[in-house]
């Protein structure tokens, strides 16, 4: 039982793998070639909003100067957080491939 157990965790771990390599050449090939990024500071109550917050102002930066982009990726730390957590600062980068 342990045996197929294994052998269906690496079976998803593979399709997956296989899928993520696949999705940046996909994309290339559709016109995204224009790689884009910004920064931006964004503050929330709680630690989940502090994180939205600086993700949601970097996306919409990205977006801004490339109509269409691909998901990309995010970078994001915690720059303040205040004594009992009712205000948390984080700054994101979010890079991401568009069409030009």
């Amino acid at each position: 039982m342990r045996n197929v157990t294994l052998l269906r965790r690496f079976g998803l771990v593979s399709a997956l793998a296989v899928g993520l390599a696949i999705t940046p050449a996909a994309a290339h090939a559709e016109g995204y070639d224009t790689p884009r990024s910004a920064t931006a500071v964004g503050a929330g109550n709680t630690y989940a909003e502090g994180v939205a917050a600086a993700e949601r102002r970097a996306r919409q930066a990205v977006l801004s100067v490339g109509h269409d982009c691909t998901p990309g990726t995010y970078y994001t730390s915690g720059i303040y957080s205040s004594p009992g957590g009712g205000t948390w600062v984080f700054q994101s980068t979010h890079e991401a491939v568009c069409v030009d």
